[in-house]
């Protein structure tokens, strides 16, 4: 397998208070991208590991010089949305690829559990005990959570759509997503043809690879997982 870390916007929101790539905040003296990868490195179940950087790019390669990591630069990354960063990502891969956001905390169990699935599927984690990191995270889930929805067989029926209920969704995206190696080439066909890429999220896109009648597995789980979004995710997390 691959592994795409998608690190290459700016993180606006929390930016001003950190002054540095939200992938490099540090804890427990690692920051969030070298414990992906450190998580990744000793499953032994990556043979490349590609990083796609953009804003103050070298902040993040000069942090990884010691690691074995291809880097990827998206130079459009204060135009286009995280999608663009995925397709460049992509375009890298020769293998079965997992794409992780990088301002995510996760265990590697994620990476186990992708790697028992049918690699012959998308696969999307999908978080089961979201509304307890919510809490911790002190937000709104009307205003801030998306709609996740899938069958008994646990194939997804739509994500990233505005949600009306604290009921409606029944899980959350965790930033990660899986994508066979039978349909890499589709996945980037599917992005440059869709004239809304520049602005889509990756949500939006994964919504319309369904619309598309792909067929996306939901691996459905509690995870010990958190996201650093703005200043106040990184403060609640340490009053935790």
């Amino acid at each position: 397998m691959e592994l795409v870390i998608l690190a290459a916007g700016k993180g606006s929101r929390i930016f001003k208070s950190i002054n540095r790539n939200k992938c490099l905040i540090k804890l427990n003296k690692k920051t969030l991208i070298e414990k992906i990868i450190s998580n990744a490195k000793s499953l032994n179940l990556f043979n490349k590991i590609h990083v796609v950087v953009g804003y103050k790019k070298q902040n993040i390669i000069n942090s990884l010089k010691n690691e074995d990591v291809n880097f990827i630069y998206n130079k459009d990354y204060n135009k286009k949305e995280m999608l663009h960063s995925l397709k460049l990502g992509l375009k890298d891969c020769n293998e079965e690829t997992i794409i992780s956001y990088s301002d995510i905390l996760y265990p590697k169990e994620v990476f186990k559990d992708i790697n028992k699935k049918n690699k012959k599927e998308y696969l999307l984690p999908v978080l089961k005990n979201w509304k307890n990191i919510w809490k911790l995270r002190k937000k709104e889930i009307i205003d801030d959570c998306e709609t996740l929805n899938y069958t008994q067989n646990f194939l997804l029926k739509d994500i990233g759509e505005k949600i009306n209920s604290k009921t409606q969704p029944k899980g959350q995206f965790m930033g990660i997503f899986f994508v066979p190696k039978n349909k890499i080439r589709r996945t980037i066909n599917l992005i440059n043809k869709n004239k809304k890429n520049k602005k889509m999220h990756t949500t939006n896109f994964i919504n319309h690879l369904v619309k598309q009648k792909e067929k996306i597995r939901c691996i459905v789980k509690s995870y010990k997982w958190y996201e650093f979004d703005d200043i106040e995710d990184l403060k609640n997390y340490q009053k935790r």
